[in-house]
């Protein structure tokens, strides 16, 4: 088949189209100009991008276009395929067909999903050295990896998205809940419009599927106790650090960490952040399940594995011991470069509580670093909605750049740009360790009037700013 994606510098679009080409599809797309981070990863697969949206860029032997939920029926290469009378899906719906094809799992919650499904896909593709004929899709790749694997299509793995009820499409054998907040108040009037919408997921697992649950979130135990009264079928399992049972997470020292009913296994986790931890011991419990549904189950075990006498164990140990080589998921705590006594680091935190998640984590992890961010807000609406809650959260940081709201194509932004606001209330909190940049020369100019050797410049958010570390390096070096 010849497929042409629209918008395949997205995130999910451009590991879709690795993963289509891999399948053994044709595959070429079309995006902006703007170079983005999946432009690496699309060079290294060779997948042809035309740049602009025009109507004549659609090749004639196309037999499906996909195209990025940021562009609708008005985008001239989209209306052209419609009059043509090609088959025309939105990514969401597409990958609602592709859960159909195979016993398909997936990760959801409002925080930590997509780190969850990237260490699971690293511990089933290391520890059973690709002979587990899975693929993955989600919203980013492992940093040592050029996209997401594919060694088979007997299982899947996805990230579910609960923005428009996406994820209610899906069919699905098992699920991983991380964690539910209010989030997308574009689409979700409040706090228990999202709760609602994960409850739907759940109660549509197939028949004696399997959810599996981060006990240390109080929304996520409330759904669970939902659940357990009207779905007597479906296996429950809990993990976290309040789990009741064999998956209760318990801390031994520094990066290591056991579960209380599986004896003296030991496993050592390259974060030290709870809600971080969670996210990849959950991933262990994840795969773990994938790896034992199988009917009969294959442990894929090589000569260095700990066999036991139980075979949980077993597995869990197997796949346990490559929690310690994640390299990390693109743009999440991702080190970008060392220069001058700076560490250039890039998250895509961009609710409040992940920016907490990610400063406790940086504390940790490089204490007594002075900190400047450069924070580039997401959706017009969700600054405005959890206006008091981003304020609390980046009060902290020691020297913060504001920019102007991302240009979403939710088109959500009104006349007034929040971020302004968000900038006005911080400076009354922060004086002179705020400032705002309506441009990206200006938030560069910012940043280096801050940055000292020894100190953490962090972009920040779910925009487009990834590249200023790099052009913050290179003034940088002009002034040196």
């Amino acid at each position: 088949m010849t497929i042409y994606l629209v918008g395949i510098k997205g995130t999910g679009m451009a590991h879709l189209a690795v993963l289509l080409k891999a399948m053994g599809h044709e595959v070429s797309g079309c995006d902006s100009g703007e170079r983005f981070v999946t432009d690496s990863t699309l060079e290294a697969h060779a997948l042809v991008v035309d740049h602009g949206f025009d109507a004549d860029l659609l090749t004639a032997s196309a037999d499906l276009v996909i195209h990025s939920s940021a562009y609708g029926a008005s985008v001239p290469i989209i209306a052209e395929a419609k009059r043509r009378g090609i088959e025309v899906l939105d990514y969401p719906a597409f990958v609602a067909r592709l859960t159909g094809e195979q016993e398909s799992w997936a990760v959801v919650g409002t925080h930590g999903k997509t780190t969850t499904a990237s260490v699971a896909t690293h511990l089933l593709s290391q520890a059973t050295g690709g002979r587990f004929p899975f693929y993955a899709l989600y919203g980013s790749r492992e940093q040592a990896l050029d996209a997401v694997p594919y060694w088979g299509n007997q299982v899947a793995l996805f990230e579910g998205c609960e923005y428009q009820d996406h994820f209610l499409s899906y069919r699905l054998r098992g699920i991983l809940i991380t964690t539910i907040d209010w989030d997308h108040p574009d689409y979700f009037p409040d706090l228990e419009a999202v709760f609602s919408s994960f409850v739907t997921l759940a109660m549509g697992l197939e028949r004696r599927g399997i959810l599996i649950y981060n006990s240390d979130d109080a929304l996520v135990r409330r759904l669970i106790s939902v659940v357990a009264a009207r779905r007597a079928d479906l296996t429950l399992i809990g993990y976290g650090l309040s789990a009741d049972g064999l998956f209760k997470i318990v801390k031994r020292g520094a990066g290591r960490y056991a579960f209380a009913g599986l004896g003296d296994l030991l496993f050592t986790v390259v974060v030290d952040e709870p809600s971080l931890v969670g996210d990849h011991l959950g991933a262990l419990v994840l795969a773990s399940a994938m790896l034992l549904d199988q009917d009969p189950p294959k442990l894929y075990l090589d000569d260095s594995a700990l066999v036991t006498d139980e075979v949980l164990s077993t597995v869990v140990a197997h796949l346990g011991r490559h929690l310690a080589t994640f390299a990390g998921a693109v743009g999440r705590l991702e080190v970008m470069g060392e220069e001058g006594g700076v560490i250039y680091l890039d998250d895509y935190a961009h609710h409040p509580r992940e920016i907490v998640v990610l400063l406790g984590e940086v504390s940790r992890r490089w204490p007594g670093r002075e900190t400047v961010v450069l924070f580039s807000p997401h959706t017009a609406s969700r600054t405005r909605a959890l206006f008091d809650e981003f304020v609390a959260s980046l009060r902290p940081i020691d020297h913060l750049v504001i920019q102007a709201t991302y240009a979403s194509a939710r088109q959500d932004g009104g006349d007034e740009d929040p971020s302004l606001a968000l900038y006005e209330r911080l400076s009354l909190l922060m004086g002179a360790r705020v400032c705002y940049a309506k441009t990206d020369d200006e938030a560069i100019a910012a940043a280096c009037a801050r940055l000292h050797e020894g100190a953490l410049c962090i972009t920040m958010g779910a925009g487009n700013n990834r590249d200023l570390g790099e052009r913050i390096a290179r003034m940088r070096r002009r002034w040196m």
